[in-house]
């Protein structure tokens, strides 16, 4: 691999497909690409899902039902909308992924990549199994059981209250193509801007697994050793210097993914309770059968994946930067000058305050926020179950 960036070569061809990532200076041709197909994917088909939620009847589980979709599709569209605000601080981000700081320069540091780079892919492909199966479950699995079993075929996303029974059914075959088509979008956004996302986030944990690695490493080897003691403080106090230069590239690459992904991870994990909690519920209240059992469970699994692995790997950026401190003290620190010393201690003096992605500074991006939002979600999902036994009684 010649560039960092290319592990995000899938996500620049859905990207280009869905119309939110092109060249700096778009043709006339491209502009009118993006603008129909967002117009039809993503601003009319959120247009139809607000007019269908207004209209729909004021029971539980009706709601719940016809709000599966909605809540998630919000999220989705501030995600796109970050790719277009931030375009800038994502070019930004690409430079700094590809300069030569970042560049493997070792044979411990090329294993780290690799394997950072082969677990985005098994993520990546994760992903889109599971994505894409819930999606073939909702879409084609009512298709097949209605040829088959001539069972009652209903519109896949919502049933669009704001229409006439008569003009709904009567051009049914057109409603029915186009939440399919909505539905796969949205699927298909979510894949690549949230494995993007998390991408991101992994890279920064590669980043600074290789400045530690670097730091275990700083040692002098039996050649170098042989070296008069200046020409040896020297040598040490340049790679030290390297060292420095690149964990201030690393904080300012984290400080960038910060800016892009502050309000996103706001949004995503703020409306995750209400996501998971819906999904749980029509789990719950849908008809038991098969395609149901299987896209729900899918689609649970991915609404759940889509906080679990940033919110784990937030933790792991700031547990790296804690073992720098550690690391920084295994080099050979004792017989170099004052000046290789006081650059030591400041740097991990730095390097005592870790990196934390968080969402409008309001919660912070970590496992222990993963955990208070299922908890969350678990009293919601209690709460709702108690009032439709209510209801019921």
């Amino acid at each position: 691999m010649t560039r960092i960036t290319d592990v995000f070569r899938l996500n620049f061809i859905f990207w280009k497909f869905l119309g939110i990532w092109g060249k700096s200076a778009p043709s006339k041709y491209n502009m009118a690409y993006t603008a129909l197909y967002l117009s039809a994917s993503l601003f009319v088909y959120d247009i139809f899902l607000t007019l269908n939620l207004i209209h729909t009847p004021r029971k539980l589980e009706t709601l719940l039902r016809e709000t599966m979709f909605y809540f998630n599709h919000l999220v989705a569209m501030t995600k796109i909308l970050m790719m277009f605000i931030m375009r800038k601080k994502i070019l930004v981000i690409f430079d700094l992924l590809d300069c030569e700081e970042f560049k493997p320069s070792d044979e411990d540091s090329q294993e780290i990549m690799k394997r950072k780079n082969e677990f985005y892919y098994i993520y990546w492909r994760i992903v889109a199994v599971t994505s894409n199966l819930s999606c073939f479950m909702q879409v084609v699995g009512p298709l097949i059981k209605m040829l088959i079993w001539k069972s009652e075929l209903g519109l896949p996303v919502c049933k669009y209250y704001f229409m006439s029974d008569e003009f709904r059914n009567k051009y049914f075959v057109i409603w029915y193509i186009y939440q399919s088509f909505g539905i796969y979008n949205q699927m298909v956004n979510n894949l690549n801007l949230d494995t993007f996302n998390c991408g991101m986030l992994w890279m920064a944990v590669g980043q600074l697994q290789i400045l530690k690695t670097k730091f275990v490493n700083f040692k002098l080897n039996d050649i170098e050793n042989s070296l008069d003691l200046k020409t040896r403080d020297d040598m040490q106090t340049e790679r030290l210097r390297k060292y420095l230069t690149h964990y201030e590239i690393i904080l300012k690459y984290c400080a960038t993914v910060q800016d892009i992904l502050n309000i996103t991870i706001f949004v995503q994990l703020g409306m995750s309770s209400i996501v998971i909690c819906v999904g749980l519920c029509g789990f719950v209240a849908m008809p038991s059968n098969t395609e149901t059992a299987i896209f729900m469970s899918s689609y649970l699994i991915t609404m759940t994946m889509q906080i679990f692995v940033p919110s784990w790997m937030g933790t792991q950026i700031s547990f790296e930067c804690g073992e720098l401190m550690s690391a920084a003290y295994c080099c050979e620190w004792i017989p170099r000058s004052k000046l290789f010393k006081r650059s030591l201690i400041l740097f991990v003096e730095r390097a005592k305050t870790p990196v934390r992605i968080t969402g409008l500074k309001i919660f912070t991006l970590s496992l222990d926020t993963f955990t208070s939002i299922m908890k969350t979600t678990y009293s919601f999902f209690t709460l709702i179950r108690q009032l439709q036994v209510d209801e019921v009684n």
